[in-house]
């Protein structure tokens, strides 16, 4: 049924008074639940702590650089896992006394899961932790939360302590690693350079420059020599030139000095006979062989022993025989020096060539050795910052924590109060009649109000006929309003004296 807004409370009104009994049963019900759930509502109270993780202290700008400190927001962030641990857990369980019943395994597990429930953790501001739970027994939840404050701070810096010492542990197994590397490699170098002296840095641009040099030096006495044989092969004709003009000369003069001898002894024998004596016929055939023989071009080999005896006593001949002995000289001293040369070239080619089969090995050890020793170094200086930190997390230097705001013991209980729940029956007892009773008057087709048949069937109305009570209607209706009433008194005059007793802890 559509109403307008303004008839809506009259109709909610006249409908209330038609369903009269059934507000009130239903106001008296809604008190009647809310108080009981009042009453059976269990307590909570909360307790709470604020722990301060301060990461500045006097110690961090002395050891800047030295010592790793741990961060607070980390700390903040594995709050949750440090306290929810089995090993925090099992201490609180005993702590809080859950464990005097001996629970079984399945309900301490419940326990366990029960209490992380009532356990909140939260980051208040950058570097405060709050540490909240919740239980029924005020005093168990103050000694919870204080123990959880404790236990989380001991857990973190025994765990800030078992780091900082496992990292240094690491590192220096990894420092003792590396050294032993480092001593292997240096005993592989040893025995590599030991087996190849050649096998050493810069021994290749040695052996390059080395036989640069030689091959300069080979190609200029190689030049020397050849100019040396040339110097030789002139200096033979010259010196067999020579000879011959010193034979001939010789050849010439022993004949003239032969034929002057012929001559005069033809005179001789002239003064005794005539020409066609034997003797003097044989004189001159002597002397015309002899001629004959001084005007041939070329001397009988006979004679070669005699010219080469008359050569020798030549000046210019034997300063030519000097030279060409000691251009022999050379050119034997220049082919000795070319053989050295060749041999020490060969030596530096098999030189490089054993520095090249070990050079590979020589460069790879180098690299690791190199590759190695500023690993070692580095982690050296790792280690020593590393043993700085577990020295001051030892000291709980490098990390502290602070109660910012202790626990304390809870004086009432958090949530909805038994007030609430009076309060919230009184209005819902109201509320809930009005909203069914509203309900029905959208969905009832029935009409209660007269303008809307006139909105309906666009007819006017003239008048409408109330409802005429008779003298004992009205006599019942007055008794029943006053029943009614009192119920509706009577139940408020129960829930304002169950709060007043609950309020005096007589409940």
């Amino acid at each position: 049924m559509y109403l307008l807004p303004e008839q809506i409370p009259k109709a909610l009104m006249t409908e209330s008074f038609h369903s009269r009994r059934l507000v009130v049963a239903i106001f008296v019900i809604v008190n009647a639940v809310a108080i009981t759930a009042g009453l059976l509502w269990t307590k909570v109270y909360t307790a709470s702590t604020s722990i301060l993780v301060d990461e500045r202290n006097i110690i961090q700008p002395l050891m800047q650089g030295a010592a790793v400190a741990t961060d607070a927001m980390d700390r903040s962030k594995n709050a949750r896992e440090v306290i929810f641990g089995r090993k925090v857990m099992d201490v609180v369980l005993e702590y809080g006394g859950w464990l005097k019943a001996k629970p079984s395994v399945e309900e301490r597990e419940f326990l366990i899961e029960e209490i992380k429930k009532r356990t909140f953790i939260s980051t208040v501001g950058k570097n405060i932790l709050r540490i909240e739970y919740r239980d029924d027994d005020p005093e168990r939840a103050f000694r919870v939360t204080e123990k959880f404050a404790e236990l989380f701070m001991q857990e973190s810096i025994a765990a800030k302590a078992a780091e900082s010492s496992a990292a240094f542990d690491f590192i220096e197994k990894q420092t003792q690693d590396y050294q032993d590397k480092l001593t292997r490699t240096e005993g592989e170098l040893k025995e590599l350079r030991s087996s190849n002296l050649d096998a050493r840095p810069g021994a290749e641009g040695e052996v390059t420059t080395r036989l640069n040099d030689l091959n300069k030096r080979l190609d200029a006495t190689m030049q020397e020599l050849r100019e040396a044989e040339v110097r030789e092969t002139s200096l033979e004709r010259q010196v067999s030139g020579e000879a011959e003009s010193t034979a001939d000369v010789f050849r010439e003069g022993q004949f003239r000095t032969r034929i002057a001898e012929l001559q005069t002894k033809l005179d001789t024998l002239r003064l005794s006979y005539r020409d066609t004596h034997p003797d003097i016929v044989q004189v001159k055939q002597q002397m015309q062989d002899l001629t004959d023989q001084l005007n041939a071009p070329r001397a009988r080999p006979e004679k070669t022993k005699r010219s080469d005896e008359s050569a020798v006593n030549n000046p210019v001949y034997q300063q030519l025989r000097r030279e060409q002995s000691q251009n022999e000289s050379m050119i034997d001293a220049l082919k000795a020096r070319i053989s050295e040369l060749q041999r020490q070239s060969q030596e530096e080619v098999s030189r490089g060539k054993r520095m090249h089969s070990g050079d590979a090995r020589l460069a790879e050890l180098t690299r690791d050795y190199q590759v190695n020793r500023d690993i070692y170094q580095d982690l050296l200086r790792r280690r020593e910052n590393a043993r700085v930190s577990m020295n001051l997390d030892r000291d709980r230097q490098g990390l502290s924590f602070k109660i910012q705001e202790p626990a304390t013991l809870p004086q009432s209980p958090g949530g909805p109060r038994f007030l609430h729940f009076v309060l919230g029956g009184i209005l819902l007892g109201v509320l809930i009649p009005l909203g069914l009773l509203y309900l029905r008057l959208q969905f009832d087709p029935r009409v209660r109000v007269g303008s809307q048949i006139s909105v309906a069937h666009r007819l006017p109305i003239i008048t409408v006929v109330p409802h005429l009570w008779t003298a004992g209607e009205l006599k019942s209706l007055r008794a029943e309003l006053v029943l009614l009433t009192f119920v509706v008194v009577a139940t408020i005059a129960a829930s304002g004296a169950i709060s007043a007793m609950r309020l005096m802890r007589v409940l």
